[in-house]
Formats: structure tokens, sequence, C-alpha cells
């Protein structure tokens, strides 16, 4: 079962996921690959923790 702590880390991991989507969006727009590259691994870093905070 997930504590308040975990609740409180996975609320934070939402969070950072949310401004990351919002600079892939940027990045893909502007037509940026390197910045586009750089979000889409680290929403990739924060969807494991997440998995792993879940599991």
């Amino acid at each position: 079962m997930i504590d308040i702590h975990q609740l409180q880390i996975l609320a934070q991991l939402v969070e950072n996921m949310d401004q990351t989507l919002l600079k892939l969006e940027k990045s893909f727009n502007e037509n940026d690959s390197k910045s586009y590259n750089l979000a889409k691994k680290e929403l990739m870093d924060l969807q494991e923790n997440i998995s792993k905070l879940t599991k």
C-alpha cells in the first residue's frame, strides 16, 4: 500500500511530467530535435519512476 510520503513523491513526479510535456510540445512546435529528445527521455524516466513507485 502507498503511504503519504509515497503519495507526495507521486504527486511531484506527475507535476514534473506535466512540465516536461509542455517542454516536449514547445520543442516539437519549434522543430528543435535536441530539446525534443531530451524532454522525451525525461518523460520516459519519469514514467519509469512512477511505475516503480506504484508497484
